[in-house]
């Protein structure tokens, strides 16, 4: 049975030549020895060129589905909402944006209502059924790209 491979070595032969003497030589951990490195470097990068051919590879495409997401800019917490934004996402690519606004002074009712008739702009813009939003992301109010905003003075 084969020798199994050195992972140590597997990671210096990733290196250029210059950087593992630094870090194997006396310097280093004292591994370098010139007579074996070389080869044994060369083994290795071959190796796993080598083994990388062999697997194959399958690529299936998902399902395209619409769904949509809602940012909301907040602090984490029971923190008042900063601003809210959305997409409409279609598979894996977002294809339609509701850029963000800011929140001061709606109530929940009304950013309810709001987000509400986002969906359905959505639905008829597409003309796809839409009942919720798949997921909501918590985003850092410092993040927020409305301009002007208060966060982030001009």
């Amino acid at each position: 049975m084969p020798k199994p491979l050195d992972p140590k070595c597997q990671l210096c032969a990733k290196l250029p030549t210059t950087k593992a003497r630094v870090l194997h030589g006396p310097e280093g951990d004292g591994c370098w020895n010139p007579r074996i490195c070389h080869n044994r470097r060369s083994f290795y990068r071959r190796r796993t060129q080598d083994d990388s051919g062999q697997i194959d590879s399958l690529t299936v495409e998902p399902p395209a589905t619409y769904f949509a997401v809602l940012y909301l800019y907040k602090e984490p917490g029971d923190k008042p909402l900063h601003a809210l934004g959305a997409e409409l996402w279609l598979g894996q690519k977002p294809i339609c944006r509701l850029e963000p606004i800011h929140c001061f002074g709606l109530t929940a009712g009304k950013i309810r209502t709001y987000t509400d008739k986002v969906l359905q702009a959505f639905a008829k813009e597409y003309g796809v059924s839409l009942y919720q939003y798949k997921d909501m992301f918590e985003i850092s109010p410092s993040h927020c790209p409305v301009r002007p905003c208060p966060l982030h003075p001009e």
